[in-house]
């Protein structure tokens, strides 16, 4: 064997090894998963009834970005108190959950905004803010809710 063709099979070997070591240590992107989201509040816990709630996320290592989607129906109950939604995986301890969120007023058509945050002692999203200030979603909170309206909330977050 030339000491070329030596050279060619030891690079060849190299890259094997850096394969199997990618291959070990990177996590390749994961479809969407759906996940049940736990809507609840601090004195009286709302229901969807007949409308939508759905929680979809994707891990990629150790990060997981998420969105939620909450619609109300004819039927919804929106409880009372401070509302929070659950997340799909725990929180890292000291990792800082940031994202946004979006409300449509469908009947005057009217949008509010917001960014939350959530640490990693929490379970779930309990802090909106809005207009620079600590904010909290509620049954009359940005206005009081109807069928139809609209919750979009869309996070990312390191996991345990």
């Amino acid at each position: 064997m030339s000491a070329f063709e030596d050279a060619v099979i030891q690079r060849i070997k190299q890259l094997e090894r850096e394969v199997e070591r990618l291959q070990r240590w990177e996590q390749p992107v994961e479809n969407w998963q759906s996940y049940t989201v736990s809507w609840t509040a601090s004195t009286t816990n709302p229901a969807i009834g007949n409308g939508t709630l759905n929680g979809k996320y994707v891990q990629i290592g150790k990060i997981v970005t998420c969105n939620i989607l909450m619609v109300p129906g004819s039927n919804t109950t929106f409880g009372s108190g401070n509302w929070s939604f659950s997340l799909p995986k725990t929180v890292a301890s000291n990792a800082f959950l940031t994202g946004n969120w979006v409300v449509v007023d469908a009947s005057p058509l009217k949008f509010y905004v917001g960014i939350l945050r959530a640490y990693g002692s929490e379970s779930k999203i309990t802090q909106f803010i809005r207009d620079a200030g600590l904010y909290w979603l509620a049954d009359i909170t940005p206005h009081t809710w109807a069928d139809g309206d609209s919750l979009r909330i869309s996070f990312t977050y390191e996991v345990a």
